[in-house]
């Protein structure tokens, strides 16, 4: 009888001394499979989906004729965009404070600190004409990826233009900049990208969204400026550049107090946008937009319809094609027109790169004035002063995170997973454990949305070659129109190879394999045939574009589509003549992920080693500063299930975890296996099966 995988692969993790790289033949000229680079491959593929959403938008937006058609549209758009972002707290107190006052000749200067929620702190910068009779019509600065916030040279020259024009301009620092910038996550990369970033998949995995929280500021901002005797409520603008630009816009379908809106370098079309190969930041992603009909870029804009509206735009913005200006304005122009307002829609587009240079702040001047009862000729900005940062912090040294009580973003994120967590009794009888399994694969369809009932095995093997003892044959398997999953299958050269194949998923792509020579080298004397597969986006056919967020907004997550491709290999290793009679799944990294998932959805995969997988989702969330990027993002999983209730439906499988890693990628201690064991252990337990689990650290330094 054929000893089992785990015991060999053990052995050589236990047993081996110092480095094991460079003992086999193989190198990496070896497992080359495709005659051409397919680095465009999933860019394309992407694309194309693209392509096809927003041809079924514009169908959509064509067929809108009157009033009532467009104000249903904006109906849709403000519940996909409620839906998105989460619910809202309730309305606390904001204790709004003035910490300090700078006076100047025609204006003043206040520093206000307020809750936007309980002890969660806003700075902000209120600037008050002088001279003037109120209340006056006021203006929300929310200000884009500038690391000092409300301090910037070009934002304050817009404040202050705006309160001499007789404007209460409120400026607010939003989340991770100015006086909100985040310290731990300075190590990560710039501030506000940072704090967007880290609590953008922590929020996605947990089943809210950053952009809850930072709307919700600019919403309570808007409290604050209505609370204010010298604002005229029926007069608040908004208006920003870049990030504050999308903050102008994505607001409207929750801000109905906003009487005029400026956005500036941000609303867009995303098709051109992905034409272009530009990416985006967590705050503007809602997963599964464009599946709906929907482009967040610049559709929330319809919810501003029949209130004025100014696109501010450049020419050689390089985050937004022109092509993509003048197709949203396009649109909202027959929204305005069929309301009889077309007056109240314009589009500027200056010559200039992406910024809010001089020329475009006046021409947000003179459409503000004009909608608020002001001069519209009034628009000149005069040469200014501008005050240091430190001069106008409102906290005592810059930093609202050295208040006396105050809270971080991530307890923001942490409070709606301990929420909405899900939670899942202990199995103790086989029945609980066939329930489970019953209940389990509909719950990871749920979260992978991706079509797992049409599963194609379609692959061609080719002519094999020898390296030393080992014969290797390449293939291609087609999961799908536009997709290749380029791998190897290595075969002993000596002996005959028996029925049973090991699947080889690393998330470095099966070029991993080539590190693992010894292993390798056991494996194949025992007569087992090894399969390394590139999945998308990795190896061969390498970038996977998850950092542009493509597969989000299109509601097809990497993360999903590989679990796809692993489930296609699994069945062309049955169908195909390899005619595989056992599969045993090894992966690393992300890999044993994707295996793990995929054996809940089949039983074709018999056996599981998994090197170095997360540990679970919740570390992700638990840790401060975590170190998966967005290929791990699968949009609410915790509300409904973490690796535990994966590994318990496995049973009576052998599964064996080594090295399992927190979500800062450190390893896993003792307390967080134990954990894991107590879960699992159960579910092996009622099927008399517990040694098929083990989970347990080992000597990295071996490996």
């Amino acid at each position: 009888m054929k000893k089992n995988i785990f015991i060999f692969l053990l052995i050589i993790i236990f047993c081996s001394c110092g480095s094991i790289h460079g003992q086999g033949n193989l190198s990496n000229r070896d497992i080359i499979v495709l005659d051409e680079p397919a680095d465009n491959m999933m860019q394309n593929y992407l694309t194309h989906i693209v392509d096809r959403q927003f041809s079924a938008r514009d169908s959509l937006l064509s067929s809108l004729k009157t009033q009532s058609d467009w104000d249903q549209w904006a109906a849709t758009i403000r519940d996909s965009m409620r839906s998105w972002t989460g619910p809202f707290p309730e309305r606390t107190p904001l204790n709004a404070r003035v910490t300090g006052r700078i006076e100047r000749e025609d204006y003043s200067v206040e520093k206000i600190l307020f809750e936007s929620r309980p002890d969660f702190f806003v700075s902000a910068n209120l600037y008050l004409p002088k001279n003037v009779t109120f209340p006056r019509p006021a203006v929300l600065n929310v200000i884009g990826h500038s690391p000092n916030g409300k301090a910037r040279d070009k934002v304050q020259k817009r404040s202050i233009a705006q309160a001499r024009r007789g404007f209460v301009a409120l400026t607010i620092d939003c989340l991770g900049q100015g006086e909100r910038q985040v310290p731990d996550y300075a190590s990560v990369s710039g501030p506000p990208g940072n704090a967007h970033q880290i609590i953008g998949r922590q929020a996605f995995i947990s089943g809210t969204h950053v952009f809850n929280y930072m709307v919700w500021d600019a919403i309570r901002a808007v409290d604050y400026l209505v609370s204010r005797s010298e604002v005229d409520k029926e007069k608040i603008c908004i208006t920003g550049c870049s990030g504050g630009g999308m903050m102008s816009t994505y607001i409207l379908p929750f801000e109905q107090r906003i009487a005029v809106a400026v956005p500036a370098c941000n609303p867009n079309t995303w098709s051109h946008r992905v034409h272009a190969g530009l990416a985006t930041d967590h705050e503007q992603v809602f997963f599964g937009a464009f599946s709906s009909g929907i482009d967040p870029r610049g559709d929330p804009l319809f919810a501003q319809v029949p209130k004025p509206l100014m696109i501010n735009a450049t020419t050689d913005d390089n985050l937004n094609p022109p092509r993509g200006v003048w197709d949203i304005g396009t649109w909202l122009f027959k929204a305005y027109s069929a309301h009889g307002v077309p007056e109240k829609l314009t589009t500027t587009m200056v010559e200039a790169g992406h910024g809010y240079n001089k020329e475009q702040r006046e021409f947000a001047y003179s459409w503000m004035l004009r909608w608020t009862d002001g001069n519209a000729a009034e628009f000149w900005e005069e040469d200014m002063g501008i005050e240091k940062e430190e001069d106008l912090w409102a906290t005592a040294n810059g930093n609202v995170y050295n208040e006396p009580i105050n809270r971080e973003p991530h307890e923001l994120v942490l409070d709606h997973f301990n929420e909405h967590k899900a939670e899942w009794e202990e199995i103790t009888t086989q029945e609980e454990l066939n329930d489970r399994k019953t209940k389990m694969p509909d719950l990871v369809k749920n979260v992978l949305h991706v079509d797992l009932d049409h599963i194609q095995a379609k692959g061609d093997l080719k002519v094999s070659h020898e390296v030393g003892d080992i014969k290797v044959r390449s293939f291609v398997i087609e999961p799908e129109e536009g997709i290749v999953l380029p791998g190897v299958l290595l075969e002993s050269r000596k002996r005959s190879m028996s029925d049973d194949v090991i699947l080889y998923v690393s998330e470095d792509g099966k070029s991993g394999i080539l590190g693992e020579e010894e292993i390798v080298k056991e494996m194949l004397n025992e007569g087992y045939r090894i399969c390394a597969v590139d999945l998308r986006g990795i190896g061969e056919t390498a970038p996977d574009m998850v950092g542009k967020f493509w597969d989000f907004l299109a509601g097809k997550p990497i993360f999903g589509q590989r679990v796809r491709d692993v489930l296609t290999t699994v069945k062309w290793l049955k169908e195909s003549d390899l005619n595989a009679r056992h599969i045993k799944f090894w992966g690393k990294g992300m890999g044993s992920l994707y295996g793990a998932f995929a054996g809940v959805l089949t039983n074709d995969i018999d056996e599981f080693i998994l090197e170095e997988p997360l540990i679970s989702f919740e570390s992700v969330v638990q840790v401060k500063v975590p170190e998966y990027n967005n290929e791990i993002m699968l949009p609410g999983i915790l509300e409904k299930f973490d690796m535990p209730q994966v590994y318990q439906v496995l049973s009576p499988r052998p599964v064996s975890i080594i090295n399992p890693r927190l979500g800062d990628k450190t390893s896993a201690g003792n307390s967080d296996m134990n954990k894991m064991d107590a879960s699992v252990l159960p579910a092996y337990r009622v099927t008399e099966n517990e040694d098929a689990w083990s989970i347990k650290r080992v000597d990295e330094k071996k490996r």
